[in-house]
Parts: C-alpha cells; structure tokens; sequence
C-alpha cells in the first residue's frame, strides 16, 4: 500500500476520536512505522458508513507483539510507545522515551495536544540553554 494512500485511509479512521488521531499523526510524521511491513501486519482496512476506505490499527495486538519482539531503533520504539500510550493507554515511562531529537520532540507535543482534544496549532520552540529559565506564573 503506498504511503499517501494509507495515510489518508489512516487518518479516515482515526477521525472523530482525539487519542486516535493524535497516535495516527504522530506515527505518520515519524514516517518510519507506516512504512515498515511488520507494522502493516497490524492494519486492517475496511469502509466506513460512508464508503470511505479506512484503515484500522489494532492496537491491542500491537501493544502486546511490542513487549514480545517488535525491534526498532530506540526512537522509533519511544515513537511507537508514545502511540500505544495515547491511543491504547499503554502505561509508558517518560523517562524512558526521552532523548528524542527536536523533530520527534515536537510531533509527540503536538499529539499530545491533539489527544486532549486542542485544535489549535501549537509551536514548539526550544529554548536557549544558555539562557536564565523564564518563571512562568
């Protein structure tokens, strides 16, 4: 299935429920898991009542092969993590998924947004480390 394709057939599914959504995005904008075929084994399509084409993750399976054997580099497990916490509710340690970079840093802030149903856009800027913090009140 090309990307493009499964992407949007994604995001079909996911709409209407935030967790979905926010898993959805920040598995598309890490563009490693959609195209790995290991993950494909995990996706079900179908159509919606309206005839769309959707494609469905099983979460709950996918949740249980990622404690079994599911390999990846350790941003794509954190990403992955990250999705299986927002969408399944997948208990995850923080401080186990930290040490992504800037990119990665910004799309899990951003699904964590969508999950609590924000739609506004967030920008995500990091700050200056040789700068004094700003106290925020």
């Amino acid at each position: 299935m090309n990307n493009p394709r499964l992407h949007q057939e994604l995001r079909n599914w996911a709409k209407g429920y935030s967790p979905d959504v926010a898993a959805v995005e920040l598995l598309i904008s890490h563009d490693v898991w959609t195209r790995r075929e290991d993950f494909h084994r995990y996706l079900w399509t179908s159509y919606d009542a309206d005839g769309r084409p959707i494609t469905a993750i099983d979460w709950e399976s996918l949740s249980e092969v990622r404690t079994s054997g599911l390999i990846g580099s350790s941003s794509e497990m954190a990403i992955l993590d990250i999705a299986l916490s927002l969408a399944a509710g997948k208990p995850i340690s923080l401080a186990e998924v930290l040490g992504l970079d800037a990119t990665n840093t910004a799309a899990v802030a951003t699904a964590v947004v969508r999950a609590a149903q924000h739609t506004d856009t967030v920008t995500v800027t990091l700050a200056d480390p040789d700068q004094p913090p700003i106290a925020l009140r």
